[in-house]
C-alpha cells in the first residue's frame, strides 16, 4: 500500500469518502437488475396487499419480503414455505405470527431430495443448476413436499404470492389450483433459464396462468399501466436475461391514482 493511501485511511473524512466511493461504484449487471426490481417491487405490492389482506411467500429465504407482507397488512394471515431448514427456522423466530412450512411447495406432496447450495443458498432448488461454479459447495437435503392448496383452508382469501423456486415454479402453481381459482390472486414469481431443468418453458407458465384467467406483466409495464405480455413477448423478455422477476394477475389493473410515487 502506498504511503498517500495509508495516509487516506487514518483521516477523519476517510469513511465518508468510502461511502461516496462505495455509492458510486459500477454496479455489476445483476446487482442492478435485482435492484430495479426491488423497487418496482416495493412499489407495487402496497396496491395489491389490503391491510388485513392475506399473502403467501414461497421460497422465503430469510424473509425480505415476508417483513414487506407484514409491513404492509401485520394483521394478515400470512404463510411462508422454505425448504432449508436454518431458514425455515430463522423465519419461525423472526416472524412468530407466520405460519411457517420448513418444506419445497410443489404439485404431489411426499418427500424428495433438495439441493442446498450452502455457499449460495438462493441458488438452492429440487434440482441442481447447471450454471453453479465450481467452487459451490451443495449439500442434499431429504425435505418435505407439499401443496399450496393443502395449506390454505378452504375459504381463507388470498391476496398475493410470491414464487422464487429457482426453476419449480410451474409444480409450485399446478399444486395450488383451487387458491388461483378461488381468488385469481396477484403473483410476483421468478421465471428464467433454470426451468429448463425441469423441462418447462416459458410457453408453459404462460399457459398455466391463462387456466386461472391470469395475466403476465413486466413490473415496469404494470406500473406504467401498459397491457399484460403476450405469451411470445413474455418468452422473448426472459431469453433477454435482462428479466426475471414478473408479475402475473387478472387482466383488470388497480386504479393508476393509487400508484405510490
Amino acid at each position: 500500500m502506498s504511503r498517500l493511501k495509508r495516509w487516506i485511511k487514518t483521516t477523519p473524512l476517510y469513511p465518508t469518502l468510502k461511502a461516496i466511493r462505495d455509492a458510486t461504484r459500477t454496479k455489476s449487471r445483476v446487482d442492478r437488475i435485482e435492484r430495479r426490481d426491488t423497487e418496482q417491487m416495493a412499489k407495487i405490492l402496497p396496491r395489491l396487499l389490503p391491510v388485513g389482506g392475506n399473502a403467501i411467500d414461497i421460497g422465503a429465504h430469510r424473509g425480505d419480503i415476508l417483513e414487506q407482507f407484514l409491513r404492509g397488512s401485520p394483521t394478515g394471515q400470512h404463510i411462508a414455505v422454505e425448504a432449508i431448514p436454518e431458514l425455515a427456522e430463522h423465519l419461525r423466530i423472526t416472524f412468530p405470527t407466520v405460519e411457517v412450512h420448513s418444506a419445497a411447495a410443489g404439485d404431489r406432496p411426499g418427500t424428495t431430495e433438495f439441493q442446498w447450495v450452502v455457499s449460495n443458498p438462493a441458488f438452492s432448488g429440487l434440482k441442481r443448476r447447471d450454471d453453479l461454479g465450481a467452487g459451490e459447495s451443495v449439500r442434499p437435503l431429504s425435505v418435505r413436499v407439499v401443496r399450496i392448496d393443502d395449506l390454505v383452508p378452504k375459504g381463507r382469501p388470498v391476496a398475493v404470492i410470491k414464487i422464487d423456486v429457482e426453476g419449480a415454479e410451474l409444480g409450485v402453481l399446478r399444486g395450488a389450483q383451487r387458491v388461483l381459482n378461488e381468488n385469481r390472486p396477484w403473483i410476483f414469481f421468478e421465471h428464467g433459464s433454470a426451468a429448463t431443468q425441469y423441462g418447462t418453458t416459458t410457453a408453459d407458465i404462460a399457459a398455466e396462468f391463462a387456466r386461472h384467467a391470469l395475466a403476465v406483466w413486466l413490473m415496469g409495464d404494470w406500473l406504467a399501466g401498459r397491457p399484460p405480455l403476450s405469451t411470445e413477448a413474455f418468452a422473448a423478455a426472459a431469453a433477454t436475461g435482462d428479466f426475471w422477476n414478473f408479475l402475473a394477475g387478472p387482466h383488470r389493473l388497480p386504479p393508476r391514482a393509487s400508484v405510490p410515487s
